[in-house]
């Protein structure tokens, strides 16, 4: 048997200190005391064995990212090979992390060099170009996946909108991307979808709903969404039973155009003042009455109000007034989503060059899994005034 030092806990940290003192003596103390950890747990793990055949069987060389330099490891090993040291999957743990921030940076515009030159810094680990490419394909497999996952079977509400972007593919041109976020029965909110399409159109929508509907959705109380033409067709295609909130401000913004700028004010202010979210004795009756009188009194100066005034879906501009007075403002504008939408414009913006079809879908869904783990994760406190989310 070998002689033994035995150090009194002074000793020991004293001699820890004078070590750490030294030039990469933390990765060094690091790299020991793992390696110690390691050849303990394979004494202990050797000694519950049943089978007598198996016997220690040297070492293997290993190298790990450390505090600004790489650790030397030397993982024991076993002669049947059955022996994994359950320490090494606390480092395979920061390995993750280093690829999740190593994407992170990347989303937040930095190039391959500049996101190697942080890790050499911080971890003592040098990523190629190649190496960091790489992090990104497996991230863009994560968003891929979580693109696919099943769905709730009920949401109360659901804000759909698409975004535009300039995207590559043989050139450069800009393309719709359709996003979909959800209320969920707890009043939380995740993203439901993110899909591309060269132009929006209803029958894109609709394929869309019907994807949601493959994934598990079967019950949605209401949605929201901006005034596109045969829209409507595609919610009632795909939800028969769901309502549907026009949201006012696109509405408003549609209308306004009709009008010269110098009569722009006074038209706008009329038209706003019939949307009435707070009254809770408002009905959807009163609110189309209103509109065409506002739309009535300008007709004649404009002439293409008419148009307007003589749609058969206008009571689409005030389903919210079916609804508690206290949640009103949350669901008559598609205000949620389009905030979303501008988290996505921010993080394409940065990147240096116009990214692929791919990419963007990729960089898109690592802000929409961001926002689920922050922001969205916590309920929306207004709606519990409404728990079932029935119609008044």
């Amino acid at each position: 048997m070998e002689n033994q030092i035995k150090l009194t806990k002074e000793q020991l940290e004293k001699a820890i200190n004078l070590h750490l003192s030294e030039t990469n003596g933390i990765n060094e103390l690091f790299s020991m005391v793992i390696n110690g950890l390691m050849l303990s747990e394979r004494q202990q793990f050797l000694g519950e064995e049943l089978s007598s055949k198996n016997k220690g069987n040297g070492y293997r060389s290993l190298k790990k990212s450390g505090m600004g330099n790489q650790l030397e490891l030397r993982v024991p090993r076993d002669r049947l090979g059955m022996f994994k040291p359950l320490i090494l999957g606390i480092l395979e743990q920061q390995e993750e992390r280093i690829k999740d921030l190593s994407f992170a940076l990347y989303v937040k515009g930095l190039t391959t060099r500049q996101i190697n030159e942080i890790l050499v810094d911080i971890y003592g680990t040098n990523y190629s170009k190649s190496s960091i490419s790489r992090i990104n394909t497996e991230f863009a497999s994560i968003v891929k996946q979580w693109q696919q996952r099943p769905l709730d079977q009920y949401y109360p509400v659901i804000f759909i909108d698409a975004t535009h972007q300039k995207v590559r593919r043989d050139t450069v041109s800009t393309e719709a991307f359709y996003v979909i976020l959800g209320l969920k029965a707890d009043f939380t909110r995740e993203v439901l979808g993110i899909t591309n399409f060269p132009t929006e159109h209803a029958s894109g929508w609709t394929e869309c709903l019907e994807t949601l509907k493959q994934r598990g959705v079967e019950q949605v109380d209401l949605f929201v969404s901006d005034d596109l033409t045969g829209l409507d067709s595609s919610i009632s295609k795909c939800f028969k039973n769901s309502k549907h909130q026009k949201c006012i401000l696109h509405f408003q913004r549609q209308l306004s155009k009709n009008i010269r700028v110098s009569d722009r004010t006074e038209f706008c202010n009329q038209v706003k003042a019939v949307f009435n979210p707070d009254n809770q004795y408002y009905t959807v009756e009163q609110g189309i009455e209103q509109l065409k009188q506002v739309l009535n009194k300008w007709i004649k100066k404009y002439p293409k109000l008419q148009y307007t005034y003589q749609r058969d879906d206008l009571a689409l501009l005030f389903t919210y007034l079916r609804y508690d007075y206290r949640i009103r403002r949350m669901i008559y504008t598609t205000n949620w989503i389009e905030r979303l939408n501008k988290s996505f414009k921010r993080t394409l913006k940065i990147r240096n060059a116009l990214p692929s079809i791919d990419a963007t879908l990729t960089l898109m869904g690592y802000v929409a899994m961001e926002m689920e783990n922050k922001t969205y994760k916590y309920p929306v406190r207004n709606f519990k005034f409404d728990t079932t989310f029935n119609i008044i």
